[in-house]
């Protein structure tokens, strides 16, 4: 198809990347018409002549012009296409439904990666669904093993530096079953993260999870331990407002756990580790995670989403309900730069 006809976005991306379908969440949610391709053997040149950076997914708006890179994506969203909105209007809700959205992309993406990459069936079974759709519409698709093998050998090495590397495993794994147990509990009785509609941090958060859900190994372990997560992921894939969100009250007793076990001490523990490497110049964040070392190579890209959360903290630091939660759940010193250096403080396994 042509972009640009003036009416339609469209979303090049795949099935298999996290980013791509949170992207596709949110246009269904606001009811923005849309067009999705696929990249493959066939969109190749298209996706080349437009991408700034080889990753996806590439997006084109109705005039033609092209964006990538998802949060801004659905902050341009928010901003054309205001309702339904994906923030809720309590301004310390909103902080902590941003700040979920860059756990999802920052870190739930490295709980994906461990158990993608790094379990056999896994490594298998997803890189068989690249390979095909990569493939299509090429007179080579029936080379498709082929191109699995290349992609498995290509990918196990890019593992270490999302960080699921050797030393950091154990701690990925319990981190993964932690956000399990705790987000079946407080989807338990509300549709979406925030209340009876989804906010910024479900789509991020979504992206990462339901892409483990689509593998074997997370996928069993969801269906086991965390049915309701299971039906906010299935609810995700095409997202209604069924009702307004929630208070802050009404809220907290749930969604204090996540960040007190996962959001602060490994999320913004790392984060802020990281931040400290990327402007000390050190090729690697390292910090204690649970009493155990945590490294890994220092990116550019969630420093800057670090630094822009610190900085929408401080129009809201004077915010009682909001600076009560983050000290509460040990989040406070790493969102007011405090923690600046990175050392997460010890928290039981």
């Amino acid at each position: 198809m042509s972009v640009g006809d003036g009416k339609h976005y469209v979303i090049l991306g795949r099935p298999e990347s996290g980013y791509s379908m949170k992207v596709r969440s949110a246009m269904r949610y606001k009811g923005v018409p849309y067009e999705w391709l696929d990249r493959s053997h066939g969109t190749g040149k298209l996706f080349q002549e437009h991408a700034v950076v080889q990753l996806i997914p590439l997006v084109f708006r109705p005039d033609g012009t092209s964006t990538q890179d998802s949060t801004p994506i659905l902050e341009e969203l928010e901003e054309k296409h205001g309702e339904p909105s994906l923030h809720p209007g309590d301004p310390a809700l909103r902080f902590l439904s941003d700040l979920i959205e860059e756990y999802g992309d920052e870190w739930a993406n490295k709980l994906m990666f461990h158990h993608r990459w790094g379990y056999r069936p896994d490594q298998k079974h997803r890189s068989r669904t690249l390979a095909r759709g990569m493939l299509e519409g090429h007179p080579l698709r029936a080379f498709a093993p082929v191109l699995a093998a290349f992609i498995v050998r290509r990918m196990i090495p890019r593992m270490s530096f999302a960080g699921a590397n050797k030393n950091n495993a154990p701690l990925l794994i319990e981190s993964w079953e932690n956000l399990v147990t705790l987000l079946d509990a407080h989807l338990a009785h509300r549709p979406y993260l925030f209340g009876g509609r989804p906010a910024f941090g479900d789509f991020g958060l979504w992206g990462q999870l339901y892409q483990a859900y689509t593998d074997p190994t997370c996928g069993a372990y969801l269906r086991e331990h965390g049915l309701c997560v299971v039906a906010w992921l299935e609810r995700m894939l095409d997202p209604k407002c069924e009702d307004e969100f929630e208070s802050f009250e009404a809220l907290a007793p749930t969604l204090k756990p996540i960040f007190e076990r996962e959001v602060g001490p490994r999320f913004l523990a790392w984060g802020a580790a990281n931040v400290a490497a990327w402007e000390a110049g050190d090729e690697q964040a390292e910090l204690e995670m649970d009493g155990r070392r945590y490294h890994q190579k220092t990116f550019k890209y969630p420093a800057g989403g670090l630094t822009r959360l610190r900085s929408a903290y401080q129009a809201l630091a004077t915010n009682s309900e909001l600076l009560e939660f983050l000290s509460q759940t040990g989040c406070l010193g790493y969102i007011d730069g405090e923690s600046a250096r990175g050392r997460a403080m010890a928290t039981p396994s």
